[in-house]
């Protein structure tokens, strides 16, 4: 039935190529600017962690440099700029924008669907600000980033893909030309040096391109009530698993391997906008479970629109699983990194 599919891509193709090719021949111009600008991207339909890499890059800059996130708000309800505060609804300036923000309270956080009005305003509120970080933006050509990190999967690299909607690839394989660092995330924990070595032969990226790899690592639980982190381990509870992400097979597969009791998973689709009836299906199934030790968990990116339906988890064990990225050579990318910044 995909087939079906195959005169779509082909119309999408000769559409996103004339595109690129005009920003190539310099007839769509991008705008440089006199400052650091690093986007985060990838050439697929979301699910490769996007968000959790310009965590990442926050949590490496924000002590030496001062910076600001540019994000279109994914699945906001509008398309205005705004700064992000903690106390605004997903709906206004999306999920991960806000996730980021709770997080990062001291940084500023800025949504908006161009992003050359949104570095210039900035700028002009904003002039002690050093450093841009882009997210979701390797197709935004509009603005010319000095450094483009580009985000493949692991289980579902863009080699392996086709063009939308025959595949999940936003653009043609060969415009990975535009990175200059390409990451492969979410590496299993027991990847060997081999299956690494294969993935970089089937990238087969240019001299000027360097190649890293990244996992997750699961870092801990907070209470979604208090915001509290808690020390104890899930190991000996049931747990209600809630998550609207594009794959969650990486959570459940970290639960699998410490042992943890998965009760039921509640799977939205990714971005998924929780409702009072999603609240009362959550309750309800929690409810079901008759284990003494039970636990609904979710993820940070589903918690900042679950937190606003708090009442209804008042006497549940609500906890939300922390995440953070790992690379295998951290202190290389780290230094590259900081290496731009400062040279720029």
């Amino acid at each position: 039935m995909r087939f079906i599919l195959y005169p779509f891509s082909l119309i999408y193709l000769v559409i996103s190529n004339i595109r690129n090719y005009l920003f190539d021949l310099n007839i769509l111009k991008s705008t440089s600017f006199p400052y650091p600008i690093i986007c985060v991207g990838n050439l697929s339909l979301g699910g490769t962690g996007k968000t959790p890499h310009v965590d990442y890059l926050v949590s490496i800059l924000k002590d030496k440099y001062k910076i600001a996130v540019i994000s279109r708000g994914y699945g906001r309800k509008t398309n205005k700029f705004y700064y992000v505060q903690k106390n605004f609804n997903s709906k206004l300036v999306g999920d991960e924008p806000l996730m980021l923000k709770k997080k990062y309270p001291n940084i500023i956080i800025a949504v908006n669907n161009k992003r050359k009005e949104a570095i210039n305003k900035i700028k002009i509120d904003f002039p002690d600000v050093e450093v841009f970080l882009m997210d979701d933006g390797f197709q935004h050509r509009w603005v010319k980033a000095g450094l483009n990190i580009l985000i493949t999967s692991f289980d579902k690299p863009f080699y392996n893909d086709h063009i939308f909607p025959y595949g999940n690839l936003r653009e043609t394989k060969k415009n990975i030309k535009r990175a200059n660092i390409i990451v492969v995330s979410k590496i299993p924990k027991d990847v060997t040096v081999e299956e690494q070595k294969k993935v970089i032969n089937k990238i087969n990226a240019k001299k000027n391109q360097e190649i890293y790899f990244s996992q997750i690592k699961y870092t801990g639980i907070k209470c979604l009530n208090t915001s509290n982190l808690i020390k104890k381990s899930l190991k000996n509870y049931n747990i209600t698993l809630v998550t609207g992400l594009a794959n969650s097979n990486y959570i459940k597969n970290y639960l699998n391997q410490n042992n943890c009791s998965l009760f039921k998973h509640l799977k939205y689709k990714d971005h998924h906008e929780y409702t009072h009836d999603d609240c009362k299906r959550i309750l309800n199934t929690y409810n079901k479970d008759n284990s003494i030790k039970k636990v609904i968990l979710t993820t940070e990116k589903d918690s900042v629109k679950l937190s606003k339906f708090i009442a209804y988890f008042e006497n549940t064990n609500f906890y939300v699983l922390q995440i953070k990225i790992d690379f295998i050579k951290k202190e290389k990318i780290k230094q590259k990194i900081f290496d731009y910044v400062k040279k720029n």
